[in-house]
């Protein structure tokens, strides 16, 4: 039976005799905002795999993972777990709640969670909400968290053209079972997609230290676009804003992160909006203007530049 801890949530005893898959539902509790037809918390875990003796055990495997797709609103308490968490939104959005504070899980986003000693929950926002999740253990992890700046959480956007994705569909398809061959199969892809996600994080960390020697406002400007891509900017604006000419703002805000602003802005709506278009079923014009263009046209321009072709085809081309 679980144990109401004081934080409000369900807590479980260490007992070795219990499976992954025991300890996962003790785990977790389901709360639905209308009454409904009880979701068992297992349905959330997706499959359960049967795991390896002694030394193999170390090895990066699967606990438990599959594809879960929600329909209605509801909140997924979790206690600590002795395993680490892949999130990837392919379709909708959730929020992370952690320490008080809100992650949003937006389609594109990858959420990797050391669950040892946190209690968190996630919650479901812009439906359906739909994910692929995974459940690892093994002796891999300590590792790659002790060569970054790492607490606990990673919440990265996926870039294009990245692997990660494929991996994680790939293990997807593998079997529950307790084969060595099967076991070997999915730590080679768990290494890749953990090895990928820790690169891009290393790399995201290393420029932000180098750009403290700029312009305070710089990184500020930035943060605002990164932030508010579907807000109208113009230089004129910053002008004012920022008390300075546009030609010395556009030269160094280059110099600072390789674009001038406006590039830079429709360099991230352009991310967004390949985003959505792959992981969603919104028309062209309504991703446009979702992600800041008020122009059709001249988003299917500016996409077709940047990506070679116009976003219908490029979606039909990697639905394929």
């Amino acid at each position: 039976m679980p144990v109401i801890s004081t934080n409000g949530f369900p807590s479980i005893r260490k007992d070795s005799s219990m499976t992954f898959r025991e300890q996962y539902e003790n785990a977790l509790t389901v709360r639905t905002v209308t009454p409904s037809e009880r979701i068992p918390a297992s349905y959330f875990g997706g499959s359960f795999y049967k795991r390896l003796e002694d030394c193999a055990g170390q090895i990066p495997t699967v606990l438990c993972g599959g594809s879960v797709k929600i329909g209605e609103a509801l909140t997924l308490s979790h206690s600590p777990l002795d395993c680490r968490l892949l999130l990837y939104t392919q379709e909708g959005t959730g929020t992370l709640l952690l320490e008080g504070q809100r992650h949003p899980l937006q389609a594109g986003t990858l959420l990797y969670l050391d669950r040892r000693e946190l209690s968190f929950s996630l919650l479901s926002d812009l439906l359906p909400w739909h994910f692929i999740t995974f459940s690892l253990g093994g002796g891999l992890f300590p590792v790659y968290e002790s060569l970054i700046s790492f607490d606990h959480l990673l919440l990265v956007q996926i870039r294009r053209h990245s692997s990660i994705p494929r991996n994680l569909k790939q293990l997807l398809s593998g079997e529950a079972g307790g084969e060595l061959a099967d076991k070997l199969r999915d730590a080679g892809l768990i290494t890749a997609i953990v090895t990928e996600l820790f690169a891009e994080t290393c790399a995201s960390q290393t420029p932000e230290k180098d750009t403290k020697k700029y312009a305070p406002y710089l990184r500020e400007l930035r943060h605002y676009i990164d932030n508010h891509l579907e807000r109208p900017l113009k230089l004129e604006d910053l002008e004012k804003h920022c008390h300075m000419s546009k030609y010395r703002i556009c030269r160094e805000f280059s110099a600072a992160f390789g674009l001038p602003p406006i590039r830079y802005l429709n360099k991230k709506r352009l991310e967004a909006a390949e985003n959505l278009l792959l992981s969603t079923e919104k028309k062209v014009h309504e991703i446009a203007l979702e992600t800041g263009f008020d122009n059709t046209n001249h988003f299917i321009h500016l996409f077709k530049r940047e990506y070679g072709s116009t976003p219908q085809v490029y979606r039909e081309a990697h639905h394929k």
